[in-house]
C-alpha cells in the first residue's frame, strides 16, 4: 500500500508536496481504512480523491507519479534531457527534482525515493520504517567527478558484505537506479520493492484497456463486465469473446513486438485500434480474440453485435475502467486521471461504490483526480481521503487535504461549501478579460 508520495521541483510543483494516505481519528466509513495489528503501522486509507480547477496541477500530481513509477521500473531512459522541473522560477533548473515513496509491504514499511539534477540521478535511498525509528538499508550518490559512491546501513549486513553489489554499482549507468539495476542482474535483495510498483496501474483520460488476455477463459470477469455494464444502464445485455483468424491479426503486430512473441514466455498479447484483439501464444498454437458487444432487440429476445468503437464514450470509459475490480485482488495501487471524463455523476458515484465493497477483505487503494463535485458527499468519502489543488501566488501547485479544515462539521454539505469556494481549489471565472 502506498502510505505516502512526496515530490519537489517537478512540472507545477515547485515547494515540497505530499500525498499522505494515513488515517485520522475520524471513525466514519471504517471499511475505507485499513489497519494492521502492528502497532507502528498506522491506519491506512484505501483511497484519495483530488479535486481542483483546470491547470491546477491535479493531472500533473498524476503524470509525476507515473514519471516516478517508471524510472524506478528502469523503463527504456525516461530521464532524456531534463525538461520537468518548475520552469516558472529560473533558479529551479539548478536545483533537482526529487521524488519519494513510502510504501507498506507485507508488514514492512519502506521509504525510497531519489533525485534527479541535469541527466542523471544524483541521489537515491531506502530505510526501513521500524518502530524505534528508520534504519537505512543503502544511500548512493552519483557526481560526475566521483561517480557512483554507496552506503550501506550497519543492520544490513548481508547487504555489505556481497561483492556482486559493488559490481553492479561500477556499471550502474548515471541515468539508472541502483535498486532497478539490482532486479534486473537477478539480485533478489530489492525484488519485493521493485514489485509492488510493477503493480501500480495509472489510467489516464484517453488510456485504452489492453489486457484482452486476461479476459480470455475468465468467465467470472466477463460476467463482471456485463453486471457493470447493465447496472449502469447501457443497454449492453452480453459480452462475447469471439475468435478470429489470428495469422491474419498476427500480420498486424508491429514488427518490435512480433519479435518478442519468439520468446517462449511470452503467452498473451493485446491489440487496440478501432477494435480490441487479443492473441494467445501458448505451446505453440496461436490463437486470436476479439470483443463483441450485444444489445437486446426491444421487441424481442434477438441479439444484435456491435463492435466497441460503436459505443457511446462513457461506455467505452466504462469498458476501460471495469479491469480495476479484478485488479483488486492483486492489492494494486490504482490511479486514475480525471475518473469523470465521460461518466455520469451517478455512474461515478455506482463505481467507487462498487470499488469499496469489493475491497473490504484486501488492500488495493484508488487515487482519483475528478472535477466531479457531486463526489463531495462524507456519506460516500472520508474526510481525510479528500484532497485540493490550486495555485499559489507563485504559479506553483499546492496539494493540502480537507482535513486541514478542522473547523468544518462532520455533516457539513461539503458540496456546497467547495463550490462557494470556502475550501479553494476553484477556478476564479472573470466577468471581463
Amino acid at each position: 500500500m502506498l502510505v505516502r508520495f512526496t515530490v519537489s521541483n517537478c512540472l507545477s510543483f515547485s515547494n515540497k508536496a505530499s500525498l499522505e494516505m494515513f488515517s485520522s481519528a475520524n471513525r466514519d466509513l471504517k471499511v475505507q481504512v485499513w489497519k494492521s495489528n502492528s502497532r507502528h503501522i498506522p491506519g491506512i486509507l484505501r483511497s484519495a480523491f483530488i479535486f481542483g480547477p483546470n491547470a491546477s496541477g491535479k493531472s500533473n500530481l498524476i503524470k509525476i507519479i507515473d514519471y516516478a513509477r517508471s524510472v524506478i521500473l528502469g523503463e527504456s531512459n525516461p530521464l532524456g534531457k531534463r525538461t520537468k522541473y518548475f520552469k516558472l522560477n529560473p533558479d529551479n533548473e539548478k536545483k533537482p527534482s526529487s521524488f519519494e515513496f513510502e510504501i507498506l509491504i507485507d508488514k514492512s514499511i519502506f521509504r525510497f525515493g531519489f533525485s534527479v539534477y541535469e541527466d542523471i540521478i544524483s541521489e537515491e535511498y531506502l530505510y526501513q520504517i521500524i518502530s524505534t525509528g528508520e534504519q537505512l538499508i543503502y544511500k548512493r550518490r552519483y557526481d560526475k567527478t566521483t561517480k557512483n559512491s554507496i552506503e550501506f546501513g550497519d543492520n544490513f549486513s548481508s547487504y555489505r558484505e556481497d561483492k556482486f553489489l559493488d559490481f553492479i554499482l561500477k556499471g550502474v549507468p548515471s541515468n539508472r537506479l541502483f535498486l532497478s539495476e539490482t532486479v534486473i542482474r537477478n539480485v533478489t535483495y530489492f525484488q519485493n520493492i521493485f514489485d509492488w510498483f510493477k503493480k501500480m496501474v495509472v489510467i489516464y483520460p484517453d488510456s485504452k484497456f489492453h489486457k484482452l488476455n486476461i479476459l480470455l477463459d475468465n468467465d467470472e470477469l466477463i460476467k463482471k463486465y456485463e453486471e457493470m455494464l447493465k447496472l449502469c444502464d447501457t443497454g449492453i445485455s452480453h459480452v462475447s469473446i469471439d475468435q478470429v483468424d489470428a495469422d491474419e491479426l498476427f500480420d498486424k503486430i508491429p514488427p518490435e513486438i512480433r519479435e518478442k512473441t519468439n520468446n517462449e514466455s511470452f503467452e498473451s498479447l493485446s491489440l487496440i485500434s478501432d477494435e480490441r484483439y487479443g492473441i494467445n501464444f501458448k505451446n505453440g498454437v496461436n490463437s486470436a480474440y476479439k470483443i463483441k458487444i450485444n444489445h437486446t432487440i426491444p421487441s424481442g429476445k434477438e441479439k444484435v453485435s456491435f463492435n466497441i468503437h460503436e459505443e457511446s464514450d462513457g461506455t467505452n470509459r466504462l469498458f476501460d475502467l471495469i479491469p480495476i475490480l479484478d485488479m483488486i485482488f492483486q492489492d494494486a495501487v490504482i490511479i486514475v486521471d480525471e475518473l469523470d471524463r465521460s461518466l455520469h455523476p451517478l455512474v461515478s458515484r455506482f463505481f467507487i461504490e462498487t470499488f469499496f465493497r469489493t475491497n473490504q477483505n484486501n488492500k488495493a487503494q484508488l487515487i482519483v483526480t475528478t472535477h466531479d463535485a457531486t463526489l463531495l458527499d462524507v456519506s460516500l468519502l472520508r474526510r481525510d481521503s479528500i484532497w485540493f489543488v490550486k495555485k499559489n501566488h507563485e504559479m506553483s501547485s499546492v496539494l493540502y487535504s480537507l482535513e486541514e479544515y478542522k473547523k468544518v462539521r462532520n455533516d457539513k454539505a461539503l458540496q456546497k461549501a467547495y463550490l462557494a469556494g470556502l475550501y479553494g481549489a476553484i477556478p476564479l471565472i472573470r466577468d471581463k478579460v
